[in-house]
């Protein structure tokens, strides 16, 4: 099979898992994601036998995925939000809420806020990700880290000593790594007084 052969058939593919899945669409948001699982799901059964494995499939198409989020622009809109928030959680806390409204009404979270003598902290708590509920739908669960890596765009920009704040990996979560909800926690540390 050529390479544009793969593609027409893993488009073809997407727009009947798409249209088998259509129930699921509850407002535009949520076509959006429909509309990236399916084809994620397609690009996944497609590369698989041309690719021969599990793992080197997954590689590939996170790989893809990462190259065609991970840019410039995307770099640049991260780095100006990061940017006006410096020293400043309850702004990121503010512009990450209304961040997550964009996601519409398939994505259940929360913006927790947590004080204690050490240090000043928000996460965002996801216990309801389209993401890992449609993969798991459609019985491949195992692709949702795919999209899950993406966030990783963000928080590796984060620079505590730019910012005034760290996005905290030992406590960070996601459900298509296997936790039971998603966890971004993001901390300023008080200083010692």
């Amino acid at each position: 099979m050529d390479t544009n052969s793969t593609i027409e058939a893993i488009r073809k593919e997407a727009k009947e898992i798409e249209e088998a899945n259509a129930s699921s669409v509850v407002d535009a948001p949520s076509h959006g994601h429909i509309e990236l699982c399916s084809a994620v799901i397609s690009a996944y059964n497609n590369l698989l036998p041309i690719l021969g494995e599990k793992e080197k499939t997954l590689e590939f198409i996170s790989k893809a995925m990462m190259t065609g989020v991970n840019n410039l622009s995307m770099r640049t809109s991260l780095s100006l939000i990061l940017s006006s928030c410096k020293n400043n959680p309850d702004r990121l806390k503010d512009i990450f809420s209304w961040l997550m409204t964009q996601y519409g009404a398939t994505f259940n979270w929360t913006a927790l806020h947590r004080e204690t003598e050490q240090e000043d902290s928000f996460s965002i708590e996801i216990d309801g990700c389209f993401y890992f509920n449609f993969f798991s739908s459609n019985n491949v669960a195992f692709l949702t880290p795919i999209l899950c890596q993406l966030d990783s765009i963000w928080f590796e920009m984060v620079d505590p000593k730019k910012h005034g704040f760290t996005f905290d990996k030992s406590r960070y979560q996601t459900q298509g790594y296997g936790a039971p909800k998603c966890v971004f926690p993001i901390v300023m540390k008080k200083s010692d007084s």
